[in-house]
């Protein structure tokens, strides 16, 4: 009797661990489901180029049109990295280039990833960049006349606090970290 109570409890004990080995497995897929790392070859290539991080791509691209390569915003932002036609614009001419479809996956990706770099050569910071890539460069110079550097809109901060949970997920799931 004592050695089948053992016996049912070392049973117990290894399906329980399956079970455990299981359900972590299954999250981790789950969340990489959730957190994509979709248009790799354009954010591999592009991450290089403008030395840009490629988790802080895949967070932009997620937070800004969760992967969706026709998303508009309400105030006209385009695309996967939710680019400004102006901003664009800008961007093309600063380059040299001609301006072409702001929804194209791989156009889009190449200018949010450099107005992110050009933000972070300005701001020499991330947290400033990503902030003056939700609420424009000119806010975050205001911002940072202030003895101590304060987001005064309630978006940008949601904004900040969203791509720090994706950061946390993409790092997390590929890149073998954590923030």
């Amino acid at each position: 009797m004592q050695n089948k109570k053992r016996l049912s409890l070392v049973i117990c004990i290894i399906i329980a661990c399956v079970l455990l080995t299981l359900c972590s497995y299954v999250q981790k897929n789950c969340e990489k489901i959730l957190y994509p790392r979709r248009f790799g070859e354009y954010v591999e290539k592009y991450s290089r180029e403008y030395s840009v991080d490629e988790y802080i791509i895949y967070s932009v691209i997620k937070v800004e049109s969760n992967f969706d390569e026709n998303a508009v915003s309400s105030v006209g932002a385009s695309g996967l990295m939710q680019l400004m036609p102006q901003t664009y614009e800008w961007l093309c001419f600063k380059n040299g280039e001609e301006k072409k479809n702001i929804f194209d996956p791989e156009e889009n990706i190449k200018y949010g990833v450099l107005y992110l770099s050009m933000l972070y050569s300005r701001y020499n910071d991330w947290e400033k960049a990503l902030c003056a890539y939700n609420a424009g460069m000119g806010n975050v110079d205001k911002w940072l006349q202030s003895d101590s550097f304060e987001i005064e809109f309630e978006e940008t901060e949601n904004y900040i606090y969203k791509l720090r949970v994706a950061q946390e997920k993409y790092l997390k799931l590929y890149y073998d970290g954590g923030i």
